[in-house]
């Protein structure tokens, strides 16, 4: 376990390499192990301490992230521009000793920390008053918990999900060894540092001495292609509909850059978006992962080719591909999966919902919630269990109609789900296009799909809202429908 760290540390103690690089900010390693050292004045003496970073994306930040994990601490990322009253939720779940800010804080997290007698420390301020001390790495036990981060809850609460040292790593070793990485690339970094994605970046940048090129701005997210070219980005990872956002806006044109490695994940991948990133935008190495928070980030992955396209035709998406190394899983009757192995999550703080895991042969399973099938030799997700419903006596594939609804001329995005009015329930699609017919998409549906299986309304949507993680946002995509 302590190797892991000693790499990481050696390598931003001794390289001279770039490590971050946004626009005309660029800063060496040599400068991050510095800030490191400065950090470390006050957790020098602090060992298995949850310490909150509030902080938006900066040089610093990143500093201060590498300055918890290697002190032997727990990274908990809260983001300032998520609302003050989930922040608040979250800090009540993960209950932390220390806060790190960039900013100062909303009165009432700041109310909350004096409450809770949590220290609160700027990390700008000890960057630039600190001296450098001499770095002293963290004592390291597997089952001890590495980072905090959360996903929705139920209930409308945040479930905290704690990480140990030997629930993430073995996801990090998979992915070094799996893609094509050279030393001294250039990762995006496009998404909130609490959306998982972070774990990929963030440790194979540091194992390969390569950079991070962060999009700061809300448009960099959205539109990446300015900020990876201004960067030399060669690494991409984010969500498949950041591509699609793309295509929709560059349908035919060929796109120069240097990304040479693409990393999805987090949502459906279709077809023609890998077709757009082969064709357009000419990427040599295309994955497709999938994994969810409670099982250390990632758990199935698919090396792409071209000939995906024509050979899952029928299925109209990427495949999840094969299990990692270290994950084990079952598919059960009712097509759900179940995933065990090193990465599953001792549980959720406040041990909640014990439900999603289950001892089969003395074996802790967590079940994932997503139907998943195999075709040839490889899986697919079919989609959430509740996005499996039964209308009219028949059992519906959700998944299924936005899959055609999306091969549509001019339709980016596809989202479908049931509506209910006065005790009545029926199928609602949205697609998300500029110029797409309603009626003409449903004449499209109706030479595909038996009718049980066609939307009763249709809705154009110039663009979908996103989630800060760059996702389709369905809840509001569903309150639009409401309100029509």
């Amino acid at each position: 376990m302590r190797y892991f760290y000693e790499k990481i540390h050696e390598t931003i103690k001794n390289s001279q390499a770039l490590f971050y690089s946004y626009n005309d900010q660029k800063y060496s390693y040599s400068e991050c192990f510095r800030n490191i050292q400065k950090i470390n004045s006050l957790l020098h003496k602090s060992r298995n301490q949850r310490i909150a970073l509030y902080a938006s994306k900066s040089f610093n930040s990143y500093c201060a992230i590498f300055s918890i994990l290697l002190s032997g601490n727990t990274w908990i990322p809260l983001s300032p521009v998520q609302p003050d009253k989930r922040t608040l939720d979250m800090m009540r779940v993960a209950a932390p000793h220390m806060i790190f800010a960039d900013c100062s804080l909303p009165e009432l997290i700041h109310n909350h920390a004096g409450e809770k007698e949590i220290s609160i420390y700027n990390i700008n301020e000890i960057i630039e008053k600190e001296k450098c001390r001499e770095f002293e790495l963290g004592e390291f036990h597997k089952d001890d918990i590495a980072y905090i981060m959360f996903t929705s809850g139920s209930t409308g609460l945040p479930k905290g999900v704690p990480m140990t040292h030997d629930n993430y790593i073995n996801f990090v070793e998979n992915a070094l060894e799996i893609l094509p990485f050279n030393k001294h690339e250039v990762f995006s970094d496009y998404h909130d540092f609490g959306f998982d994605i972070s774990i990929f970046y963030l440790f194979c940048a540091i194992l390969t001495e390569s950079a991070f090129a962060p999009a700061i701005r809300d448009e960099e997210r959205l539109y990446f292609l300015d900020n990876a070219i201004k960067n030399r980005v060669t690494v991409f990872s984010s969500v498949p509909s950041t591509i699609s956002h793309i295509k929709r806006l560059r349908p035919d044109s060929q796109i120069e850059t240097s990304i040479r490695i693409m990393f999805l994940c987090g949502e459906p991948f279709r077809l023609d978006v890998l077709q757009y990133c082969y064709e357009n935008m000419r990427v040599e190495h295309v994955y497709n992962f999938y994994g969810l928070t409670e099982t250390g980030v990632e758990n199935f992955y698919h090396q792409c080719c071209s000939d995906d396209v024509k050979r899952f035709e029928q299925q109209g998406f990427v495949p999840i591909g094969k299990p990692l190394k270290g994950n084990n899983i079952i598919i059960t009757d009712e097509k759900e999966l179940l995933i065990s192995g090193c990465q599953v999550t001792p549980g959720y703080l406040g041990d909640i919902r014990r439900e999603r895991f289950e001892i089969i042969d003395g074996v802790k399973w967590f079940h994932s919630g997503d139907i998943v099938e195999k075709f040839e030799d490889v899986y697919f997700c079919k989609g959430r269990m509740d996005s499996q419903v039964k209308l009219n006596g028949y059992r519906i594939e959700l998944m299924d109609i936005e899959a055609h609804m999306g091969i549509f001329k001019g339709v980016s995005e596809a989202v479908c789900f049931v509506n209910e009015i006065s005790g009545q329930k029926y199928l609602v699609g949205y697609a998300e296009s500029a110029d797409c017919d309603a009626k003409e998409l449903k004449g499209f549906l109706r030479e595909r799909l038996p009718s049980y299986m066609i939307p009763k309304k249709i809705y154009i949507m110039g663009e979908f809202p996103r989630n800060k993680s760059g996702k389709i946002d369905r809840v509001r995509i569903k309150e639009h429908c409401n309100k029509e």
